[in-house]
C-alpha cells in the first residue's frame, strides 16, 4: 500500500492539483508589451487631478514640495469633484504660500490610497496628507474596498513595479498582495505586476504552491524585463528630495463671517423641504428615506484596509490628518446604525495619534443641516470648516 501510495496517488494528486492551478491562471495577453499611452494634457501647476490616467509626470509629482514651497495633498473619492471656491485646493491655494492639491474621484477609498502611499514610500516622511474618509465606504457593496477598475486608474504598471521591488516594507507589500489577489478575477488582461502579485500571495500559502508557483513567478520577472528593453519602464525617483518646511503667513480669517454667510446660503437654497437639501436636488429624495447597510466589523474589508493605511502612515511619520465627512441623519433614516463603524474608525486614529476632524452626526437634533448640499456631498459651509482645519492643524497662518 505504501508502494502505490508513493508511486500512484502521490503523483496523481500533484498533477491533479498542478494543472488546476495552471488552468486558473490566466493566460498572456500581449497587450502586456504595449505602452499606455494618453493624449491628456498635462497642467503643470494643477491644483486638482481626478487620477493619475498612467501619466508620469503626476506620478512623479505626487506627494513632492514645489521648489520652495511645500504641498499639501488631498486624497480622497467623489467629494473631491466639486466645483467650489470654498474647497481646500481653490480656498487655501489662493491665499496661502502653501498649496492644497487634490487627488480622487468616486471609488478612491483606502486600498487605492494605501498602495499611491507605498509607491512613495521612499518620500513620504513628514509629508502633509489629508484624507477624507466617507462613511459611505464602510458600509453596503462598498465595504468591499477599492473596485478593481478604479484601483487601476491611480495605480499604473510604475507604481505596482514599485511596490514588487520593494524590499522594506514586506508587511505592507504582502497586504497588497492579498488584496489584489481577493479581487484578481475582476483584472481584465492583468499586467505582470498583478500577475506577480497574485503568484506571489498564492505561493505564500503553503510550500506546496510554493513550488508549484515558482516557474511562473520566475517567467513573469524575466518577461517584465523583455517588455522594459521594448517599453522601458522609467522607475520613480527622489534623489536628493528634501521635504519643504511649512512657514506661516500672516492672513487672518474671519471665520464667523464666513460660517453664518456660507450657512445661511446653504439653508436658503434648501427652502422647499426640512432635510436641508438644495431645493432642485430635493426631487430626487422627496418621496422616500434612504438606508445604510452596515457591515459586521469583523467582515468590513474597507475598515481593515484603513487600518492597515493608518498603521502605515503611522510607521512612516507622515504628517497625516483625516476627515470624517457628514451623512445626511434625515435622509438615511437608520443612520445610528452606523455609529459602532464610525466608532471604530476614531478609535484607530487616536490609538495611532492623528489629527482629524469628524462631521459625521447621526442624531437629527444635533446634526447641522448646512454641511452638505444633498444627502452625502459637502457644501461651501463644510468646506469651510474642513479649511479651518487644515489651515490650524498645519499652522499655515501665525494671525492672531
Amino acid at each position: 500500500m505504501k508502494q502505490f501510495i508513493a508511486i500512484y496517488l502521490i503523483p496523481f494528486i500533484v498533477s491533479i492539483i498542478f494543472t488546476y492551478q495552471i488552468a486558473s491562471y490566466p493566460p498572456l495577453n500581449q497587450s502586456i508589451f504595449k505602452e499606455n499611452k494618453t493624449n491628456q494634457a498635462i497642467d503643470t501647476n494643477y491644483r486638482f487631478i481626478e487620477h493619475f490616467n498612467h501619466l508620469e509626470f503626476y506620478e512623479n509629482d505626487f506627494l513632492h514640495s514645489n521648489s520652495n514651497v511645500e504641498n499639501i495633498y488631498m486624497l480622497g473619492s467623489s467629494e473631491l469633484t466639486h466645483n467650489s471656491d470654498a474647497i481646500p485646493y481653490q480656498f487655501i491655494s489662493n491665499r496661502f504660500d502653501v498649496k492644497v492639491k487634490g487627488v480622487g474621484h468616486a471609488g478612491n477609498q483606502c486600498l487605492s490610497i494605501l498602495t499611491q502611499l507605498l509607491a512613495k514610500a521612499e518620500i513620504i516622511k513628514h509629508a502633509p496628507i489629508v484624507i477624507i474618509l466617507s462613511p459611505s465606504w464602510f458600509e453596503s457593496k462598498t465595504s468591499k474596498g477599492s473596485p478593481s477598475s478604479v484601483f487601476l486608474e491611480f495605480n499604473s504598471n510604475r507604481f505596482l513595479h514599485q511596490i514588487i521591488n520593494d524590499k522594506n516594507h514586506n508587511f505592507y507589500c504582502e497586504y497588497v498582495y492579498k488584496r489584489v489577489s481577493d479581487m484578481y478575477q475582476e483584472f481584465n488582461s492583468p499586467n505582470l505586476e498583478i500577475r506577480i502579485m497574485y503568484a506571489q500571495h498564492q505561493a505564500s500559502k503553503s510550500w506546496f504552491l510554493q513550488v508549484l508557483y515558482k516557474p511562473i513567478l520566475v517567467a513573469d520577472k524575466e518577461l517584465i524585463g523583455i517588455r522594459n528593453e521594448i517599453n522601458p519602464l522609467h522607475p520613480l525617483s527622489h534623489k536628493n528630495f528634501e521635504r519643504k518646511a511649512i512657514n506661516p503667513n500672516h492672513i487672518k480669517i474671519n471665520w464667523d463671517s464666513l460660517f453664518a454667510a456660507s450657512k445661511s446660503q446653504v439653508l436658503k437654497n434648501a427652502s422647499n423641504n426640512h432635510l436641508g437639501i438644495a431645493n432642485e436636488l430635493y426631487s430626487e429624495y422627496a418621496n422616500k428615506k434612504g438606508r445604510v447597510q452596515p457591515v459586521a466589523l469583523h467582515y468590513n474589508q474597507e475598515l481593515q484596509d484603513m487600518q492597515m493605511l493608518i498603521k502605515f502612515l503611522n510607521e512612516k511619520h507622515a504628517k497625516a490628518s483625516f476627515v470624517i465627512s457628514p451623512l445626511n441623519p434625515f435622509y438615511y433614516k437608520n443612520l445610528k446604525d452606523l455609529n459602532p463603524t464610525i466608532q471604530q474608525i476614531e478609535d484607530c486614529l487616536q490609538k495611532y495619534g492623528f489629527n482629524y476632524l469628524n462631521l459625521f452626526e447621526s442624531d437629527t437634533a444635533k446634526y447641522d443641516k448646512a454641511l452638505l448640499f444633498d444627502v452625502m456631498h459637502l457644501s461651501d459651509y463644510g468646506w469651510y470648516k474642513i479649511d479651518q482645519f487644515i489651515i490650524e492643524n498645519y499652522h499655515l497662518t501665525n494671525a492672531s
